[in-house]
């Protein structure tokens, strides 16, 4: 899998956090903060093991990386810490299934994109949900009555989805990624002008994304029904290429 880089932030060395929540992070006797862990999202019902995974590894100094010098409306900074004995405390949590990857950017994406992707296949945490209505991870298409759930079951959710592109259709301010023969009942990825942009990088769009038919991808984002299981992706770095 792969994604762009971009450039650091901040550096912050030898602090002790309190965890006040799983996504807020103080530093003791600090000014700085609150922080909180950048390119991951916590879900209902793993965030208790997240947070005392998260407090496990508060014993240790951290060196903190602050991603953006914009807090968000809570006002925390998305940062990336590393703990002195266990590293960098996003890789703990996708490892253990404890936390789902939602990149904020492309820095260092890829490392973690495969240790989700060791999870994600070991069913570890909260890939370990395979009914429909309880799990994260879903096919673009499939049948069977012990396949795996489908982007069909996953709408009005965020889900992270896995498919391979069949065909891909022009408009003039949209592109439509498409993963069955029938694009009205099917799995769809919508990039709007900007997307496309910024996949072409300067070079002409409809030549870039010719390339990828026959490509397996994984995308995440919020499924709607526009006729069938749609995402308009958001993000660049939220679509990705199996290696």
């Amino acid at each position: 899998m792969e994604a762009a880089e971009t450039e650091r932030g901040e550096i912050l060395d030898g602090l002790h956090l309190n965890i006040d929540a799983v996504d807020a992070f103080t530093p003791n006797g600090a000014m700085d903060g609150p922080f909180r862990l950048a390119d991951v999202a916590f879900v209902p019902g793993y965030e208790h093991q997240a947070k005392a995974r998260l407090q496990e590894l508060s014993r240790q100094e951290v060196l903190v990386t602050v991603a953006s010098d914009r807090p968000d409306f809570l006002g925390r900074r998305p940062a990336r810490i590393e703990s002195s004995v266990d590293g960098d405390w996003r890789k703990v949590l996708l490892a253990e299934g404890l936390a789902m990857l939602v990149p904020d950017d492309g820095l260092e994406i890829d490392s973690l994109i495969n240790v989700e992707d060791a999870a994600i296949r070991g069913k570890l945490g909260l890939w370990s949900e395979l009914g429909p209505d309880a799990s994260f991870y879903f096919v673009a298409n499939g049948s069977g009555k012990n396949a795996i759930p489908t982007a069909s079951d996953a709408v009005g959710r965020f889900a992270v989805i896995d498919g391979t592109i069949k065909s891909i259709e022009h408009q003039e301010w949209r592109s439509y990624l498409n993963f069955g023969a029938n694009w009205r009942d099917d799995f769809t990825i919508a990039l709007d002008a900007s997307m496309r942009d910024a996949f072409a990088r300067g070079e002409d769009f409809q030549n870039v994304l010719k390339g990828w038919i026959g490509q397996k991808v994984r995308v995440r984002g919020v499924i709607e029904n526009r006729g069938g299981p749609y995402i308009a992706l958001r993000d660049p770095t939220w679509l990705c290429f199996a290696q």
